[in-house]
């Protein structure tokens, strides 16, 4: 988890209020009715000051200074907290290679640092080989090809070709990975933070292309702001899964 400490640049002198991210569930409508009160948190623009950032990872530090979005910088946290070790150390040695500065680029590229090889243990080459001979082909080998492989030599290649780039998080090599524009600023791309959540698909009655896709259940202004981000007034009719007419005040009790 991440605390940081956000303000109206517009207007410092309401203060600065600390969220926790990814903002738990039962906290959530508490922290937007603080943003609220500094006069920040809109549903899409960046409007949040960051003034420090705590117990987060180190390249995240690069925010600091700059205006966020919350619920943005929300969903890049909940990414981030289901990354493993090697997957961290990706993520925030291509964050340093790319120059990355805005959570839209830092979400996107949660979705393709799996591409990229890094070395933080050269006392282990032939790991490091087979990681990088399983990360070239998608992450998928047959184990029998893999215990054949020479990843000792492979790795010295790797090393031996100078294309790594050195940042404090390890030895990166970028694979050809491209920085793909997934999120491209309203709807956030479908993810499940929590193994019990349910995908509901909701539109405006009537207007089944326009559906979006929501992760249940949500906190009540939660679910508020993803319809609104979406483009759906929170007090129009509603859509929902099974083609079901409902009102927005029904669908919430629904959920």
């Amino acid at each position: 988890m991440m605390r940081a400490i956000l303000r109206n640049e517009k207007h410092p002198e309401y203060g600065a209020v600390t969220i926790p991210f990814p903002i738990p569930a039962d906290q959530y409508d508490r922290c937007i009715e603080m943003l609220e009160a500094i006069e920040t948190g809109s549903i899409l623009s960046p409007d949040c000051r960051v003034v420090a950032i705590g117990d987060g990872l180190p390249v995240l530090q690069r925010l600091v200074g700059t205006d966020v979005n919350v619920d943005e910088l929300d969903y890049l946290m909940k990414r981030l907290d289901s990354f493993q070790r090697a997957e961290i150390a990706k993520f925030q040695g291509m964050a340093e290679v790319l120059d990355l500065r805005s959570v839209s680029d830092l979400i996107n590229l949660t979705f393709c640092c799996d591409q990229v090889t890094v070395i933080t243990d050269f006392r282990n080459l032939s790991s490091v080989g087979k990681g990088h001979y399983l990360t070239v082909r998608g992450g998928c080998a047959p184990s029998s090809e893999i215990v054949s492989l020479d990843g000792q030599k492979l790795a010295e290649d790797l090393i031996r070709k100078g294309t790594g780039h050195i940042t404090p998080y390890g030895v990166i090599y970028d694979n050809g990975m491209e920085l793909k524009q997934v999120y491209k600023g309203t709807e956030f791309p479908l993810y499940s933070y929590h193994p019990q959540e349910m995908v509901v698909g909701v539109s405006p009655a009537g207007q089944t292309d326009r559906e979006t896709l929501m992760m249940l259940p949500m906190a009540e202004k939660e679910l508020e702001r993803a319809m609104r981000r979406n483009g759906m007034s929170i007090h129009e009719k509603v859509m929902v899964r099974f083609n079901e007419v409902t009102d927005f005040a029904l669908f919430k009790t629904a959920v």
